[in-house]
């Protein structure tokens, strides 16, 4: 999948150091509990847990930076001997190598972290003589990387220093962002913010993805820069350039710990670029490996074999039934290999908060209109927002485990409307009565929009023009309610008893 590439990281090594132990106690000479160390372990943190990341990704790595003196400069040289890494551009400076020691109780339960640096700005006697040595080498590599983490060594004319030298001879230059003046990655070829780094760069507000994308856009004229990729946590990542908006969805499933994402997803980026991948593509290999990073404790690197195993774990969408916020990009596949296939599918939506009678009824008769049936499921947010502070009973996860188990049911998805609906282009509820619209607030529109069902199916009496997400359902069909069953009414007699 990715080639051996020679790519050169510029930016602050660290060491992440990692006590494990126990607190079973409270100090008795102050209210402080008491920490007992069983065990440590040391890794790459900072840049250069960009390099691991590098090398685990199978690329010919080398760094250039500067530690300390000390014993964790020695033990940073020891690690990147360890894997392969380059370290002859590594040079020193008077103060401590930066570390950050980290304290881990049961459960990875993290209580205290110690931080060791000095971040004074580097000299321009210092900054001349790394610019010197970058000079010699630069045509040895095919990329170059800035992990900017703010601790003194990436100064203003350090950097620019780097991105002039870069583009004399013909190099692309990918800048993890961390400083808030966006003159200092003036000409980088991309600049990596998250949300808000994005919103220290630009001072505008980024809470929608207008707001977001406008902000992007603002950047990437004044930083002169031909990207702004910028990384949403739980919502995936938005590439902004001169003619192209892409928004790509997180797989990250089970987030245990999102130390080191960045670092791992700017890795990834950097190395399917340096390979020739197109920017898209290689935004897809850098969220996958992102992906496999927040399931894992603490920093640690991402190997290109775990990457390729979910790339090309092409049926494990076949083999899921429930497809939350963050899994759109998977139910698509699922819906696009079933139409392929000539396949009708029929959907239906609901809180199902108690499942009764009255909802059985409602999803096998949906199910029988067609070859596959869909369940869309408020989330708790949305039902909190539609029937009180005291639902749903059942939380969404729940919910949803329970109708996947019905034999009738093919596939459950959540959907939030408050969020999923900004997609819905004002033009499709025009010419919506006052009321209708109300109800769209509320109403699966964008799930269904992206679902595009053969059929839409409704529990009670609703005729088509008071269900506005069914105009994006080739068909839509009432299913009668079995009267005297639903939740509300099963709570109420419950209260009673």
């Amino acid at each position: 999948m990715l080639d051996h590439k020679n790519i050169l990281v510029i930016g602050d090594v660290m060491l992440d150091i990692y006590y494990t132990g126990e607190v079973n106690r409270i100090s008795p000479e102050a209210p402080v509990p008491v920490f007992k160390k069983l065990n440590e372990r040391c890794v790459l943190g900072g840049a250069s847990n960009v390099v691991a990341n590098l090398a685990a990704a199978g690329q010919k790595a080398s760094v250039l930076a500067m530690i300390g003196k000390d014993r964790d400069g020695d033990r940073i040289r020891e690690l990147f001997k360890e894997i392969g890494v380059n370290n002859s551009l590594l040079a020193t400076w008077n103060r401590p190598t930066i570390t950050k020691t980290r304290f881990l109780a049961e459960n990875n339960q993290q209580v205290l972290r110690l931080d060791i640096e000095d971040n004074q700005p580097i000299t321009n006697d210092e900054a001349t003589s790394l610019l010197q040595q970058l000079n010699s080498v630069i045509d040895q590599f095919d990329l170059i990387l800035i992990s900017d983490y703010i601790k003194g060594l990436l100064t203003y004319e350090f950097t620019q220093g780097i991105i002039n030298i870069a583009r004399e001879h013909g190099k692309k230059v990918l800048v993890d962002v961390k400083d808030a003046r966006f003159e200092k990655y003036k000409g980088a070829w991309l600049l990596k913010p998250n949300k808000k780094e994005l919103h220290d760069l630009t001072k505008m507000p980024v809470s929608t993805d207008d707001e977001l994308i406008s902000a992007a856009r603002y950047l990437l004229q004044k930083s002169e820069c031909s990207y702004i990729l910028t990384t949403c946590g739980s919502k995936g990542m938005v590439l902004v350039g001169p003619d192209i908006v892409y928004h790509l969805d997180t797989v990250g499933k089970s987030v245990y710990d999102v130390t080191g994402a960045g670092d791992t997803t700017i890795a990834y980026l950097t190395a399917a670029l340096a390979s020739g991948i197109n920017i898209q593509d290689a935004m897809n290999i850098a969220n996958h490996a992102a992906g496999i990073q927040v399931g894992k404790v603490g920093t640690s690197a991402v190997y290109l074999h775990e990457v390729e195993e979910a790339m090309t774990s092409k049926s494990s969408y076949r083999k899921q039934k429930i497809f939350r916020l963050n899994e759109r990009n998977d139910l698509k596949k699922l819906i696009a290999e079933w139409k392929h296939n000539g396949e009708t599918i029929v959907t239906t939506n609901g809180c199902f908060d108690i499942i009764h009678r009255g909802h059985i009824s409602l999803l096998e008769e949906a199910k029988s209109y067609g070859d596959h049936l869909i369940v869309m499921i408020n989330t708790d947010k949305s039902v909190k927002r539609l029937k009180g502070a005291g639902r749903p009973i059942n939380t969404e996860e729940d919910r949803a485990m329970v109708i996947a188990a019905l034999d009738c049911v093919d596939a459950v998805a959540l959907f939030d409307p408050l969020s999923d609906n900004k997609t819905i282009p004002d033009e499709d509820i025009a010419g919506m009565s006052f009321e209708l619209k109300k109800t769209a607030l509320e109403a699966p529109m964008a799930l269904l929009k992206l679902i595009a069902p053969d059929i839409h199916a409704k529990g009670g009496d609703y005729s088509v023009d008071q269900v506005p997400e069914a105009i994006y359902a080739k068909e839509y069909r009432a299913v009668p309610f079995i009267h005297g069953y639903s939740t509300t009414r099963t709570i109420e007699k419950s209260r009673q008893m």
